[in-house]
Order: C-alpha cells, then structure tokens, then sequence
C-alpha cells in the first residue's frame, strides 16, 4: 500500500514524457500510465478496468457537456479574450458555482489570444471554489466543522483575496502578456447565463435550503445539469450568431479536450481506489500541528485522488473530532478549521484533476509546462493561503 504513494510522482511523469517525448495523445497516455500504475499498485486487472470507467464516465458526465459547450460557444460568437479585470471578476463568479471544472470549461473562450489571463481567470476560479459559500467545496467544509457561513466568510474571503492575488502574481512571473484587446460585450450572455445558474445550484444545494425545498430545489438542481446548461449556451450562441453554421457544429476542436477529462476522472479513480489518500492523511493528523492538521490533511487527499470535493469531506471528517485537541474548538476557531480545510484542497492541481487539463488547454501549456504554472501556483495560492489564516488564528 505505501508503495502507492511513491507510485504517484512516476505516473505524474510518465504521463509527461509519453506525451513530450513520445507524442502520444493526453488520452492515451493517461490510459497507458492507468494500466502501468494499476499493476504496480498490486491492483486486479478486475478492478482496474471497473475504477477507470466508473471515473471516466463521472468525469464526462460532471465536465464533459460543458467542455463542448464551452468550444462550441468559442467557436459560434465568443472569438475575443476577456480583459485583465473582467477575467479575474468571471473567474471569481463562476468559483462560486456548483462544479469549479464545468465553470472554467464554459469560460474557454475567455483564453483565446490571452494565455496569461486565462490562466489568472483559472487561478482565481480555483481559490473561490476552494474558500467561498456558497461554493459546495465552502459549504461542505463548514458542515462538518459545525460553523456558520458567516462566520466562514470572515475568514475565507480576505484568504481567498491573498490567494487570487498570488495566483495572478504567479502567472505574471511564468506567462509573457499579449497584446490582444479584451472586450466584454452583451454577447457574453450565452455563457454568463449558464455560470449563473451554476451558483443558483450551489445555493439550492445549502443544508439551509435558502430557495426552498421539495419542487423547488429540484427544479433549480435540475436547470443546472451539465445538460441543461449545454443546451442553454449552444442554443443562445446560434440565436446572437444570427447565422447558422453547421461545419461549424460539426466541428470536432473539444474531441481532445474532452477525451483528456474522461481520462483524468478515470485515472483519479483508480489512485482513489488504492486507500493511500486517507492512509496518508492519518500521518498529519497530530495536535501539536495546530491549524496545519486540516491544512495538510486536505492537501495530501487532493494530491493523491485529484477530487476536491473527496478531499474537503475526508480532511474535515477526520479533523473535527480534533479540533478540541488542536485548540479549534470555538466558533471562530471552527471557521479557521473550515478554511484552512479550503486552502489545503487547493493544492496540489495536477494530472488526476479534470480541472488541470482544462486550465492548461486555455493557457495553451504543454503538460510539463503546465505542472509549473498550473500545479506549482495552486501550491503558491495554498501557502499563501495558510499564512494569512496562521496569522488569523493569532488575533481570533
């Protein structure tokens, strides 16, 4: 079973050379390394195959429809890039939805032209998702760790501020600007419609159940399905195009993109079906940690099975109980615990995360390119994160 942990590195880069130096397509590559690390995980060949289609069908169910709706809409009407502001404020909005991954797929167009903004709009969604309600990421961690959202949002937002600082601060350094023109226009209607019904669905999704229950909340959680939203963006770029376009529709640009998504559920999967994750995470679970435990918890989960939403659940199962123990167990030291769970689900994006290949395909980054702008600003983002609620906890 430890074996599977140093396993985790090799497959990261096995995945980079078969793609750089082998020219093999992401997806195939995933499906090669899948195979490889499975074996050498002591995995059946059984329960290889059932983990990896049970991810790769999660993954294009949840981000799939989206990725094409979001190409699709890109290649329709959306042909100019977002400007510095307006892609920091989109990223911003859309963290707050229900799926970070589905988000940053509606806002491909966002990347056309301007690789550098893309990826701070791809930054700033992450931090959101990670540390703000009514984001499911914010709301799950604040459920378990028994605080409220206002109380989480004292801290969360100020840390989710440092961090979008940082992500920005980041990509500045690693990615040259261009001098395309951004413009936001009415006709961004078609995506910021369906990003708004995201958020509609991670309100109606709150334990607190703030736009009702019963019909209701299942009318709101069924308009914001990946299929729905596909059909809403689609539909409203055909009607603003004013010209209908079939080879465009036929198009096939997303095959790619999406192939990479299905593959990178399945590959998170199988890392998931190992155990090594929660295994790993006992081994931080300490009181003389203080606020690092939740952190670190969080972030070792995220590393090693790439779902966020796994991994704020399974850290913040584990340090609740704790948190009497680790001195948290106050109302605002809960809300410290929820946050500092947050920050650790940032970090680390890499290969096993849907949301990696989708930001790195609008930064148009290479995989070993994107290990470093990508991977390594989730980590800056996080750390920055952590310093400014270590700081908190002094004077809360």
């Amino acid at each position: 079973m430890i074996l599977s942990s140093f396993l985790l590195p090799i497959a990261v880069a096995l995945i980079i050379i078969l793609v750089q130096r082998v020219r093999l397509p992401v997806f195939l590559a995933i499906i090669a390394t899948t195979v490889v690390y499975g074996i050498a995980a002591d995995m059946t060949f059984q329960s290889v195959g059932k983990a990896f289609g049970l991810g790769f069908t999660t993954a294009l169910e949840q981000t799939g429809l989206l990725v094409v709706a979001g190409a699709l809409v890109g290649t329709l009407l959306l042909r100019t890039p977002l400007g510095t502001g307006t892609s920091a404020a989109m990223g911003a909005a859309a963290g707050l939805g229900a799926t970070a991954a589905g988000g940053l797929a509606l806002l491909q167009p966002a990347g056309q032209e301007a690789p550098r903004r893309a990826l701070g709009l791809a930054l700033t969604l992450l931090a959101v998702a990670s540390l703000v309600a009514p984001s499911p990421l914010a709301v799950a961690a604040i459920s378990v760790m028994k605080t409220t959202v206002r109380n989480e949002l004292l801290i969360a937002v100020p840390v989710a501020a440092v961090a979008v600082a940082l992500g920005w601060w980041h990509v500045a350094r690693q990615v040259p600007s261009t001098e395309t023109v951004g413009r936001l226009d009415w006709t961004w209607i078609c995506v910021g419609i369906p990003i708004g019904l995201l958020i509609l669905q991670s309100v109606a999704q709150m334990p607190s159940e703030p736009l009702g229950k019963g019909g209701a909340r299942e009318f709101y959680i069924g308009i914001s399905k990946p299929l729905m939203l596909t059909a809403i963006a689609i539909t409203l770029a055909i009607v603003f195009a004013r010209r209908w376009e079939p080879s465009a529709l036929a198009g096939r640009s997303w095959a790619p993109l999406l192939l990479a998504v299905g593959a990178s559920g399945g590959l998170a999967r199988v890392f998931e079906e190992t155990g090594m994750a929660e295994l790993l995470a006992e081994y931080v679970l300490h009181p003389r940690y203080g606020v690092l435990t939740p952190f670190l918890a969080a972030a070792v989960v995220k590393t090693m099975q790439g779902n966020t939403l796994t991994a704020v659940l399974t850290a913040s199962g584990m340090v609740e109980p704790m948190l009497p123990a680790l001195g948290l167990d106050s109302a605002s030291g809960r809300a410290i615990a929820a946050a500092a769970v947050g920050a650790g689900s940032m970090a680390i994006c890499h290969v096993n995360d849907p949301f990696f290949w989708i930001a790195a395909h609008i930064g148009r980054l290479s995989p070993g390119r994107a290990l470093y702008v990508i991977s390594l600003g989730s980590v800056v983002m996080a750390s920055g994160a952590l310093v400014v609620i270590a700081a908190a906890r002094q004077f809360i």
